[in-house]
């Protein structure tokens, strides 16, 4: 059985649990975005994280359009800057999906942003243990990190942009970097950014490049050669400054 995700849908079955989610994460963000990861520009040095493709490869790197700190604002491929303040952006680790968000027997947590069978799904797949994390959208070190990168869900029928969206409200923010899926595996050094509205963890929606830039990321089902990934869905983190 597939879950199809929509972010009111969410809100509106976990209610007041959701909200206590919700503080977590604001005390998560408050707390963990500070410990040192890596930005793109010089202003944030090695507390941001910049974030390319396989394809077109690691000059482009993610950056809001025109820097807007607007919920539904694109995230687009640029080419890579250190003075960009539009492509600086905290990684911040929240917790694994179990024990945080699903019981080891697939059941969801009290407040969790992820139906129990979601949470099979998931632990099926082999991402039990992996961390979950959000890319909250950080200019010049100075921003208020309440939006993060996710989707928007109108646009499931033609493939999700990557967007701002606010942090922690729903699972379109909460990612998780896997280097494996039941399918095969990636090539070393880079991971499968899984989006956790995905309804089929097997067969996730990945954040996958069009393989040029300036372009429109998409989260987009995952496609294997063979046992491998493909190269437009390869994605490597480094640490900043660009």
């Amino acid at each position: 059985m597939r879950i199809r995700f929509t972010r009111a849908g969410y809100a509106l079955a976990a209610g007041v649990a959701v909200t206590a989610m919700l503080g977590m994460s604001a005390a998560s963000a408050s707390t963990i975005s500070h410990r040192p990861h890596s930005f793109a520009t010089s202003a944030c040095g090695v507390k941001c994280t910049d974030v390319s493709f396989q394809v077109p490869g690691p000059s482009f790197i993610l950056g809001v359009h025109s820097g807007l700190q607007v919920p539904n604002t694109v995230v687009r491929l640029l080419q890579g800057s250190n003075t960009a303040f539009k492509e600086d952006f905290s990684r911040i680790d929240v917790g694994t999906v179990v024990p945080l968000y699903c019981t080891i027997t697939g059941q969801a947590q009290t407040g969790s942003l992820f139906t129990s069978n979601q949470c099979h799904l998931m632990i099926a797949a082999g991402l039990a243990f992996k961390t979950t994390f959000q890319m909250a959208y950080n200019p010049n070190n100075g921003g208020t990190e309440q939006l993060c990168i996710g989707g928007w869900d109108n646009e499931v029928a033609n493939g999700w942009k990557l967007r701002l969206t606010h942090c922690g409200v729903a699972a379109d923010t909460v990612m998780i970097a896997t280097g494996h899926l039941p399918g095969g595996s990636t090539s070393g050094g880079s991971d499968w950014w899984v989006n956790g509205a995905s309804d089929n963890y097997s067969t996730p929606l990945v954040a996958t490049s069009e393989s040029f830039a300036p372009s429109q990321p998409t989260w987009t089902q995952v496609v294997l050669n063979g046992t491998k990934a493909a190269d437009t869905q390869e994605v490597h983190t480094k640490p900043g400054p660009f």
